[in-house]
């Protein structure tokens, strides 16, 4: 029996959750020796107690053979706390889920920011979530969001729009689309970037669901842009939550006299940093200097993973993220994030049909 299998199986029985699958991960070792426990065995651990038996039940019909035909039925693939791959910023949460289910291209990172708001928002929150996205993926920024209504919706648009990449952070099952009116964006989404969530196929979007995703949109983030928020918007959770983790909190200031703009000026109030352009998360998260003047000489130096991804880039034309992948030997997690900074720095440029091109080293943009 496979150590994936176990965990995949602890995570679709009901009443255990991510912070009762990690004690149990810890009290025992590894997923395959909590799942071959026997009820007294469970009883002990903290926080599980009664609930021991109802686990052996659930835990005794699951057959591993009709889910992952299902998960595969469905297209979707899924990724364990225990894999080398699982992003390392969501694994050093308080509690990160024990299983990710996903359909698209694995694009989980360290270079993404997340956008998030009110679902009842305004025009011009809705273009400032927009701009927000647009810009940050053409600095090649993963917008993280929740394909929610609202923010969030134009969060992940404006990101494709300028042929980003994006990550949908669901609170349901992948099979069920919610709220349903964004069918098209999440097939968009699946195609150009990554659908992710914690819950089994056949979740579905119940209203507690929601505040419990929000800890792995800021979680897979460096940073949480609330672009509006009322006073009791969900999205002040997310904003809770990314203090937390240890993230930074950035939000755009709104009319007074809007309930939109209630929660995001009293984060700023708090101390959130106040965004007026995408500038403001770029300096913050990821420190450059302007371009130097082109007789400059001296260069910063590179990362040794930085310089065999520069060498491969200089001896070919034009290189797409699988290739460079296949040729270094490195994880794509390892990869997107090389290539994030080799962008920000000047050295490529990301062109149509996301390849990858060296423009030379004297375009070098300085770190501070």
């Amino acid at each position: 029996m496979e150590e994936r299998n176990c965990c995949l199986g602890l995570s679709i029985i009901k009443g255990l959750g991510s912070i009762r699958i990690a004690k149990l991960l810890k009290h025992f070792g590894s997923p395959l020796r909590v799942w071959q426990a026997d009820e007294r065995e469970l009883a002990v651990v903290e926080g599980i107690g009664s609930l021991a038996a109802e686990i052996v039940k659930q835990r005794d019909k699951i057959k591993f053979e009709k889910v992952l035909q299902r998960i595969r039925s469905l297209n979707i693939n899924f990724i364990t706390i225990n894999d080398q791959a699982y992003p390392v910023s969501l694994k050093n949460i308080y509690d990160p889920p024990p299983v990710l289910f996903y359909k698209g291209e694995y694009i989980l990172d360290e270079s993404c920011v997340a956008i998030v708001g009110s679902r009842k928002s305004t025009s011009y929150g809705r273009k400032i979530a927009e701009k927000m996205g647009y810009e940050l993926a053409q600095k090649g920024i993963t917008v993280v969001s929740g394909m929610a209504r609202g923010i969030d919706t134009h969060g992940h648009l404006g990101s494709l729009k300028a042929k980003g990449k994006t990550i949908a952070v669901l609170g349901s099952g992948l099979d069920i689309i919610y709220p349903p009116e964004n069918n098209e964006l999440f097939n968009e989404i699946q195609h150009r970037g990554m659908v992710i969530s914690e819950f089994p196929p056949g979740t579905k979007p119940l209203s507690g669901n929601f505040p419990q995703r929000n800890r792995i949109i800021s979680g897979l983030s460096k940073g949480v842009l609330v672009v509006e928020a009322s006073s009791r918007s969900g999205s002040l959770i997310t904003a809770s939550l990314a203090l937390e983790q240890g993230r930074e909190l950035f939000a755009i200031p709104g009319n007074i006299n809007r309930t939109q703009s209630e929660g995001t000026n009293k984060l700023i109030k708090e101390g959130a940093k106040l965004v007026s352009s995408v500038n403001d998360i770029l300096e913050e998260l990821f420190i450059y200097s302007e371009i130097e003047e082109h007789n400059q000489t001296a260069y910063p130096e590179l990362s040794a993973d930085e310089e065999d991804v520069v060498k491969i880039l200089q001896e070919e034309a034009e290189l797409d993220i699988n290739q460079l992948i296949e040729m270094t030997e490195k994880s794509p997690a390892v990869i997107n994030t090389i290539l994030l900074k080799l962008e920000l720095k000047g050295i490529i440029s990301r062109e149509a049909g996301n390849k990858y091109i060296f423009l030379g080293l004297q375009n070098l943009l300085k770190p501070l």
